[in-house]
């Protein structure tokens, strides 16, 4: 929590009860990817109220078959059947209980640094900081390294050979290939510290999927719907899952979730196996399918494309004048982290303290990773050029000036 009320929001601003505005770069953590109060969905939302709010799974409605439409049509050509709840904890508990269901295995593999929710069964597959796990009863799922290339030291596809050999170890040593149901990965983790796995592990998670006769989920609740660069990174990375779980920005800022799945996969699962009260609720899908068309109107995933590199690459311009800050991402999905120099060490204290100044000058950013040093930058996909510039110059002063108030700057060498 930032300890701001927000009043209202229009855009990719809000106004808090203090009076001031705030440039949002969290969108509500990845959610708001329309910004706030997009006309084009209250105007649904508003058409939908007077028509059914809620039905609770007793009644089909048109909004729902249509969102189940408009998403095989912009999700991997894979995927063709969808399951509908509420949050995105309960679409990934959903997908494992799909995965398990249709291969027969109870093991589940995740991946060091992963978030994929808060309730018992997603969080027995969360890595992302040891405090989530406390008293947690293990589910059934089995942690692999995540291919990390800063910390490992080596190039991307070294790192990604090493993570997939490390999880031939996995499967050799702790969980049979046989009894393995699924791999689910984030493809950018979010929580963990805005990590892309790179199109070479991916790669490789789908041929061991099909060698070992196991599923291989993504989640995109974080990385869904525009945010890196296509609809999905699945498309950026070019890697086809069998399942894929979508939330936060798919319900145009409203709660919604989704399991998508071959049809093969998910017949696995009968009527009644599963369900959710507020799963494809009617307002919900309607405010889905607006958004879904002012993203195509717009051509925000290409929108966040071309902005989300020009960040990228003015940070790493940041990177190289100062050796204490390192940036990743893909699309509008970038991690900022910040390091001790000297030995690599995480400092969340000089990051909390950049994360303020930058609130100083009118831009809202969020922290994450294990530490809390790594900060987002996660706007909406409707920030304008100007407005990224706004953020990236207000980021550029609060880390200068955060970094000379240390007395801890060592500058790269020219």
């Amino acid at each position: 929590m930032t300890g701001l009320d927000a009043i209202r929001g229009n855009g990719a601003w809000i106004e808090t009860s203090d009076g001031r505005r705030y440039l949002d770069l969290a969108a509500g953590i990845a959610t708001c990817n329309l910004g706030h109060s997009h006309p084009a969905v209250i105007a649904a939302v508003l058409q939908q109220m007077e028509q059914v709010i809620h039905l609770g799974g007793v009644c089909g409605h048109a909004p729902m078959y249509e969102l189940a439409d408009r998403l095989s049509g912009i999700t991997p050509p894979s995927i063709d059947r969808f399951l509908f709840s509420t949050t995105g904890s309960e679409a990934n508990e959903a997908a494992m209980r799909v995965a398990r269901a249709a291969t027969g295995r109870p093991g589940v593999v995740c991946f060091r640094g992963s978030f994929h929710g808060r309730t018992q069964g997603a969080l027995s597959a969360t890595t992302s900081r040891a405090a989530f796990r406390m008293g947690l009863v293990s589910g059934g799922a089995h942690v692999a390294p995540f291919p990390r290339p800063d910390e490992l030291g080596l190039p991307e596809a070294e790192a990604a050979a090493h993570a997939l050999a490390e999880l031939d170890q996995l499967h050799r040593h702790q969980l049979a290939p046989e009894e393995t149901a699924c791999y689910i990965i984030e493809p950018v983790q979010g929580q963990g510290g805005c990590h892309p796995a790179g199109a070479d592990f991916l790669a490789g998670l789908r041929e061991r999927a099909d060698r070992h006769g196991a599923l291989l989920v993504f989640d995109e609740i974080q990385t869904g719907m525009g945010r890196t660069g296509d609809w999905f990174a699945a498309q950026v990375y070019e890697v086809d899952p069998d399942v894929i779980t979508m939330a936060k920005a798919v319900g145009g800022g409203f709660p919604l979730s989704s399991v998508g799945a071959r049809a093969e996969v998910m017949e696995a699962m009968k009527p009644g196996d599963h369900g959710s009260t507020f799963g494809g609720n009617p307002v919900s899908c309607a405010a889905a399918l607006a958004g879904i068309d002012a993203m195509e109107a717009e051509d925000l995933p290409a929108h966040a494309r071309l902005l989300g590199a020009r960040a990228l690459e003015r940070l790493e311009a940041l990177a190289d004048k100062h050796p204490e800050v390192s940036a990743r991402g893909l699309g509008l999905m970038i991690g900022i982290e910040i390091l001790n120099p000297r030995d690599r060490s995480a400092r969340p204290d000089l990051a909390a303290q950049i994360e303020l100044g930058v609130r100083e000058e009118g831009v809202l950013l969020i922290r994450s990773g294990p530490e809390g040093n790594v900060i987002r930058f996660l706007p909406p996909l409707v920030i304008t050029d100007d407005e990224l510039e706004m953020a990236l110059v207000a980021l550029e002063r609060a880390i200068g000036a955060t970094l000379e108030r240390s007395g801890e700057v060592r500058r790269a060498p020219p």
